[in-house]
């Protein structure tokens, strides 16, 4: 849904324009990925979790949850591959749900889950909390 840094800062090395603003040489630039990652001009129904938006590779620069260039996460490769474990093992060896039906993000400044995300996975006869 978002990135863990939803706001870095930077300097532009030139004056730029966009969109018909002018952002002056050395001024500090705060680029916000999570308007980006939310944005309905690349990704329909942006508040909703969908991991099947991803069947589809995103544009370029349309979704930066490591940052990117010079200046993106240098553990991201290894925060994903433990994110893929994680995920495995959560899938082919629990059964799980959320508990409760509403489940809000507080952005600031690191997005997380509003009251926690109260969940309960089981293997079998077993329930763990």
């Amino acid at each position: 849904m978002s990135s863990i840094i939803s706001f870095p800062f930077r300097e532009a090395v030139a004056d730029v324009e966009y969109k018909g603003f002018l952002i002056p040489k050395g001024w500090k630039a705060m680029p916000l990925f999570r308007n980006i990652h939310h944005n309905p001009e690349f990704f329909s129904e942006p508040q909703k979790f969908n991991p099947s938006r991803f069947e589809v590779t995103p544009k370029p620069n349309t979704f930066m949850p490591f940052g990117s260039g010079v200046h993106a996460c240098p553990g991201n490769e290894l925060a994903k591959l433990e994110t893929m474990i994680m995920v495995h093992h959560l899938v082919t060896k629990f059964r799980w749900e959320l508990v409760g039906s509403e489940c809000r993000i507080q952005y600031g400044p690191f997005p997380l889950p509003l009251n926690g995300l109260p969940t309960k996975f089981w293997r079998e006869s077993t329930t763990y909390n």
